[in-house]
């Protein structure tokens, strides 16, 4: 008994000192790291993967020792643990040169020879001296040309008996990549098809299923994105991705809180994550909070600064703070990254704003009982001085029994956010015959519900306004709701209006509108109200039908048409008019 505890101790103590005495006692993820590179390099492959497993067990997402084990696992041949390796580190660092390297090793080695020639040639098109990369191309090109020759060979010449040399290639794996390219490539459709294609051959597996739902929700079906998310999860409960697409998917619902939410939970649990910063950039750009958005971009770009992605955040944070040359040279750099992009072309395709409108419009009112007519013009100006503040003056000339008045409006309008804007206006018109002598009036609109599948967004309004004429005194007030359907080609509104004079003589009336997007650029109204008018100072009630279109001929130029029917106690009133809007 006492021989074998012996042996035994003579056993630890012949292991201890043939360890690495450092990689005993490593601990940090630093050290666990450096032990398993030196191991992978000296082909100690299962000790390289103990080592950067320990590592990866203290922190999860070191993109370094994802890609450090990938290679160890290629040295064991077990190819799926290196394509999880490698696929995780590009999910962390989408530009990481030796992952792309890596998967494009998988790919070869699975017989996927179509999938890992863009990968090598992406790795070898970012650093062109690597002779790994070269090397790796060469050996694809080989591969195909001697697979075209067994499709070309004559069935009279039998090939010669030889033992395979790859392994079956995976369909699964092609179709994933070609899905990635058509994406990539803004083809949503057949990229939805190819994936559909591949899950069907698996149904469990979580990267398609994440990959669905990205694909579905990218095309607004926002709710079977979620069910694929929702399906992912409860194959693999916490998988990163999918909580990411679920992010993902609140922003493309434009649900701020949610977004919030769900990625403070990511972050809380991988703070470093290149994607969830990302993601916590694009909820504060949701959010209006530029200043968050451009910092969690910025240390995106910090640790790879090849980061297309976060460029492309940049230019959207810098857009937003209407810094149009800086977005543009964000954009520019993000193209040299990944030229092609469509999502980026399109953005640099977008001409730059215009932040002078110019507004036109003339009426003319046809009155019954022989009243004559009436004249209704106005030219307004506005100007945006950033991307959340306007400012803005009218001038109205209006005519009414043979008086004619002169009024002049300024404005100001201000978003405080993405869901919440107001308003102030103050207007006065010299020596006033019927129109007010002066105005004050202030609103504001808030967005309740964020747009879904089957409706708009849905906001509350409140308009409100205080006119003085010359022998009486008018306050109304008129709250309203507005929201859409049919993916917003379709507009509905409804507006209360109470009005009262300085006696306390009130009114009460409501306004129903609808607004029809026939094309992209040819828009329809209508609708019927039945709300007091101000007219002289007095509440007259008043019951109008109207309608009208506008047409955008052109990105900067809008013509608009309008025509009206009113029933007043004395008169009726037909109203036609015309108008125009231009940017500059």
């Amino acid at each position: 008994m006492r021989r074998c505890r012996c042996a035994a101790l003579g056993a630890c103590l012949i292991l201890a000192i043939a360890a690495p005495q450092g990689a005993v006692l490593a601990q940090t993820v630093d050290e666990l790291y450096e032990f398993g590179v030196k191991a992978r390099q000296a082909q100690h492959f299962d000790e390289a993967v103990e080592f950067l497993r320990r590592a990866l067990a203290l922190k999860p997402d070191n993109a370094d020792a994802l890609v450090q084990l990938g290679f160890a696992e290629l040295g064991r041949d077990n190819l799926s643990a290196a394509r999880d390796a490698f696929s995780n580190a590009l999910s962390l660092a989408p530009t990481y040169r030796d992952a792309s390297f890596g998967m494009a090793e998988v790919e070869f080695r699975s017989g996927n020879l179509d999938a890992a020639l863009p990968l090598a040639e992406t790795a070898l098109r970012a650093e062109p001296g690597n002779a790994d990369a070269a090397t790796l191309i060469a050996n694809i090109q080989k591969a195909k040309q001697a697979a075209g020759s067994e499709v070309r060979r004559s069935p009279a010449v039998p090939a010669p008996t030889k033992k395979p040399t790859s392994r079956r290639p995976d369909p699964v794996a092609g179709l994933m990549e070609q899905g990635r390219r058509l994406r990539a490539a803004g083809k949503l459709p057949e990229a939805e098809k190819v994936y559909r294609r591949a899950l069907g051959l698996a149904p469990k597996n979580t990267d398609i299923l994440v990959a669905l739902g990205l694909v579905v929700g990218s095309s607004q079906s926002f709710d079977e994105a979620g069910l694929f998310f929702d399906r992912a999860l409860a194959i693999k409960p916490g998988l990163l991705d999918a909580r990411l697409g679920k992010v993902r998917l609140a922003i493309w619902r434009g649900d701020a809180p949610s977004a919030r939410r769900l990625v403070d939970g990511v972050l809380a649990s991988v703070p470093g994550n290149v994607e969830a910063l990302e993601l916590d950039a694009r909820v504060a750009l949701l959010e209006a909070d530029y200043t968050r958005a451009g910092q969690s971009f910025q240390r995106v770009l910090a640790a790879d600064p090849r980061n297309a992605e976060a460029l492309v955040g940049l230019g959207d944070v810098r857009r937003a703070e209407g810094k149009e040359e800086d977005a543009r040279d964000a954009y520019s750099q993000a193209l040299a990254v990944e030229p092609g992009s469509f999502d980026i072309e399109q953005r640099l395709a977008v001409p730059p704003p215009r932040k002078w409108r110019l507004d036109l419009g003339s009426e003319v009112s046809d009155l019954t009982s022989g009243l004559g007519d009436w004249t209704d013009s106005s030219a307004g100006l506005s100007y945006r001085l950033s991307p959340r503040t306007t400012i803005s003056g009218r001038t109205r000339l209006a005519t009414r029994f043979g008086r004619t008045d002169v009024q002049i409006e300024g404005r100001i309008d201000q978003a405080f956010s993405p869901a919440f804007s107001a308003y102030a206006l103050a207007a006065a018109t010299p020596d006033a015959d019927f129109l007010a002598r002066y105005s004050i009036g202030a609103g504001a609109s808030w967005q309740v519900m964020a747009p879904a599948k089957a409706f708009g967004p849905l906001s509350l309004n409140i308009d409100a306004r205080y006119d003085n004429f010359a022998d009486t005194n008018v306050t109304s007030i008129s709250p309203w709701v507005q929201t859409s359907i049919l993916d917003g080609r379709l507009g509905l509104s409804a507006r209360w209006v109470h009005a009262q004079d300085d006696i306390g003589t009130g009114a009460d009336g409501y306004v129903l509108r609808v607004d029809l997007a026939a094309t992209p650029h040819f828009n329809v109204f209508g609708g019927y109200a039945d709300a007091p008018e101000i007219s002289d100072g007095t509440l007259v009630p008043t019951r109008a039908v109207f309608g009208g279109v506008s047409w955008d001929i052109s990105d900067p130029l809008t013509l608009r048409a309008s025509i009206a029917h009113e029933e007043r106690p004395r008169f009726d009133r037909n109203t036609f008019g015309l108008g125009l809007t231009a940017r500059f």
